[in-house]
């Protein structure tokens, strides 16, 4: 695995042999690549940003880091050293630990195939909060009537979606398992359409006794289809 220093060289090779800076440029750690001796403009930033990406096969994901990256080239090195690590070993047990929480979260659920509206639970800490994805391909059986040549993902459904996200939040943090939904309040805010993952929010408010009360709702790509309330027993 090549060092912040190794890499920081082969950027200089880079920046002289895709943007022709002259030989006679020093080129040094901590000199800012842009707005300094090397004399770069926004036509060059391109061009470098494109030939790194090529280079070390990597994806700058978004203008806000790339600026902080590409400040000099003691940055870009350290930046690209970490990029070319890949994760690190105790990220990845925390992914791990995370996806089998998940998993074992919603094992508990008391539904099964075929009414069982959440596909994954993508995130959760345990009796407070939850988020899951229920994924809708359009070849469930209940689009031949909902409504033929016209599928819209019944609101019925996706209310059911939430309290099972919301069943599985409230039993997380106990040995009780989801029970009956005692009341609900959903709001919903546009249609829905297969192919989606809608994409389940769920946050416990407050427990007396046996019922729990969820603040939930419903998106897709970040937009609200659906929002309100769930309170439900635990058993």
């Amino acid at each position: 695995m090549e060092s912040a220093a190794q890499l920081s060289d082969r950027i200089r090779t880079i920046l002289r042999r895709d943007l022709k800076v002259a030989a006679h440029v020093v080129l040094a750690d901590d000199a800012p690549l842009f707005g300094g001796h090397t004399d770069l403009d926004s036509l060059d930033a391109l061009l470098l940003v494109t030939s790194i990406e090529k280079e070390f096969k990597i994806k700058i994901p978004n203008e806000s880091i790339g600026r902080d990256a590409f400040r000099s080239i003691k940055t870009l090195g350290e930046f690209l050293a970490v990029q070319l690590a890949g994760p690190s070993a105790a990220a990845i047990d925390a992914t791990n630990a995370a996806n089998v929480a998940g998993a074992d979260a919603l094992a508990r659920l008391p539904h099964g195939e075929p009414f069982r509206f959440v596909s994954r639970v993508t995130a959760l800490s345990p009796g407070a909060t939850g988020e899951g994805v229920w994924t809708i391909t359009g070849n469930e059986a209940f689009f031949a009537g909902h409504f033929p040549g016209d599928p819209i993902v019944p609101g019925v459904l996706i209310a059911e979606a939430l309290a099972q996200m919301s069943g599985i939040v409230g039993s997380s943090a106990t040995q009780a398992r989801a029970g009956r939904v005692a009341h609900m309040d959903i709001r919903f805010r546009s249609m829905v359409r297969p192919p989606v993952d809608l994409a389940l929010h769920s946050r416990l408010l407050r427990r007396v006794d046996s019922l729990v009360h969820f603040e939930v709702r419903a998106t897709v790509n970040q937009q609200v289809v659906a929002e309100g309330s769930v309170t439900m027993g635990l058993e």
